[in-house]
């Protein structure tokens, strides 16, 4: 009875110990499984880092010998390509990051396909530059034979007006006085054909609601300005579209002008100074007294003070007035 259960207990220990290495087998064959898969996931990933790594470099290296191959002597293009190069090393050194830290493959394929189509940008502009460069050069050389031709008929006209000079040196002061006669008079029939002016009147004004304009005083309360002026009769001008400058100044001197609404710079005929003006009134002139009015509103603040207006036409001053706000 004792050999027979002791017979039993070893059976039951000897089928324990069969079922705990069945047991420790089937774990160690499905770690074993994990474990392949896992290192076949990290060769896939080396192969595929190491692929795209090496892809990296070719591309970087092609590009930077593509573009060494388009130096020469231009200091502007190469210039550009050591921009160039140095944007490039950038964006490799980026790539290499999320391959090296951040094992970012599809980013880094995607930044590789990137730099590929930069590089070949790059090259394109560079490649235009030097087109247009060589067309300048080619353009520069036709220039200059076209300049030695030139200068050869120069020449050749200088010794025909060598032999000129003489003659003209006796017609030069004729010309002279010629000339002077010929500025007094244009300035006489420049000043003869000036339209005058005659009750020139300034008023502020105020515009309501209803678009009717209110003379006003207070600087504050002023829209803008209404100038009136009449217009005499001369002869001596055909009858017409004449022009007329206005010219605002303020208290502190300054001339008010907004292009926007007509300002701009006239010509005056005495000296041939530039000036500043306002704006403008077209007239149709028909040698006849007329009365014209201007309605000028610059959209800015009046100052209170003393202001003064002129008004010109062909460039001479032809009236003046002037108005106080307070």
């Amino acid at each position: 009875m004792s050999t027979s259960s002791s017979s039993q207990r070893l059976k039951a220990i000897a089928t324990v110990f069969i079922i705990a290495l069945l047991g420790l087998n089937g774990y160690l064959m499905y770690s074993k499984i994990n474990q392949d898969k896992l290192i076949k996931k990290q060769n896939a990933e080396l192969i595929e880092s190491q692929k795209l790594q090496s892809d990296l470099e070719k591309e970087y290296y092609q590009a930077l010998s593509d573009l060494e191959e388009l130096r020469g002597d231009n200091m502007e293009a190469n210039a550009m390509i050591e921009t160039l190069k140095a944007d490039l090393k950038n964006q490799k050194d980026q790539i290499s990051v999320l391959l090296v830290s951040e094992k970012n493959y599809q980013k880094a394929r995607e930044e590789i396909n990137r730099m590929k189509a930069t590089a070949a940008k790059y090259l394109d502009e560079i490649k235009t530059l030097k087109k247009e460069n060589e067309a300048l050069t080619q353009t520069n050389l036709v220039l200059q034979e076209e300049k030695k031709v030139l200068t050869s008929e120069i020449q050749k006209e200088r010794e025909v007006n060598d032999e000129l000079l003489t003659a003209r040196a006796a017609l030069t002061s004729e010309n002279e006085a010629l000339a002077e006669e010929r500025e007094k008079l244009a300035k006489k029939v420049s000043v003869a054909s000036v339209i005058r002016t005659s009750k020139l009147e300034v008023e502020p004004f105020k515009l309501r609601n209803s678009g009717k304009e209110v003379e006003r005083k207070r600087a504050k309360a002023i829209d803008g300005i209404k100038i009136c002026f009449s217009t005499i009769q001369n002869d001596v001008v055909a009858p017409g579209r004449e022009t007329f400058y206005l010219r605002v100044i303020n208290p502190l001197g300054e001339t008010m002008a907004i292009e926007s609404l007509g300002s701009g710079l006239m010509e005056l005929s005495e000296t041939g100074d530039q000036m500043r003006y306002s704006t403008v009134k077209l007239v149709d002139y028909q040698n006849e007294e007329t009365s014209e009015c201007v309605s000028w509103q610059p959209d800015i603040e009046f100052q209170p003070g003393t202001y003064s207006v002129e008004l010109y036409n062909k460039g001479y001053l032809v009236g003046s007035s002037g108005f106080v706000l307070k």
